[in-house]
């Protein structure tokens, strides 16, 4: 294993230990009012997109719900990903998140029934980030593959603040983001 891929891996554990800290500390109305509605400048950007890809929290993951539900109130075409080996995510519409099913490592996937669609916005899950907007996903490459086979969607993190860290190890086939939201701030 190289250096680098050591590197990432060792921020991995930590950044995780981090937000699982974090958000175990936090109490259930805290945690209900984070990303309960997005800030302005990514509220502008939901506007104009007509398909935005999310994906359906895991654990200590920033929540999607509450934007999942102000989206559907928006008229927003709402996707999900679904693993498929190691090509790009495929996203699915998805018009009730009662569809969603237990699929790849136990992550809520939508079922083939549901439309393929082309996202206009990714929101995707990360470990850790940086002020450069390069983010530190689970190891498997699935949304760097994915990023570059929709270049023209935009591509925004979605994070606890703890989950910060000063540089994150990057490599070729990373993919930097356009924007991370957290629950105290945009980065743009």
């Amino acid at each position: 294993m190289s250096s680098l891929k050591e590197d990432k891996n060792k921020l991995r554990e930590e950044y995780k230990r981090r937000r699982d800290t974090f958000v175990s500390q936090m109490d259930a109305a805290s945690r209900g009012l984070a990303f309960r509605r997005p800030p302005s400048p990514l509220a502008n950007l939901f506007a104009q997109c007509d398909v935005i890809a999310l994906y359906s929290a895991y654990g200590s993951e920033a929540p999607t719900a509450s934007l999942i539900e102000y989206l559907a109130e928006m008229g927003k075409i709402i996707a999900f990903p679904v693993v498929m080996g190691s090509e790009p995510l495929e996203f699915r519409a998805v018009s009730n998140i009662d569809l969603l099913d237990v699929g790849y490592q136990i992550i809520l996937e939508p079922p083939s029934t549901c439309d393929s669609v082309t996202p206009d916005l990714i929101v995707t899950p990360l470990t850790a980030f940086d002020r450069s907007l390069r983010r530190l996903g689970q190891g498997g490459g699935h949304y760097d593959r994915t990023f570059q086979k929709y270049p023209d969607a935009k591509r925004m993190g979605l994070a606890w603040s703890v989950q910060e860290a000063a540089e994150i190890p990057f490599e070729p086939h990373d993919i930097t983001l356009h924007g991370i939201v957290t629950e105290r701030e945009l980065i743009e």
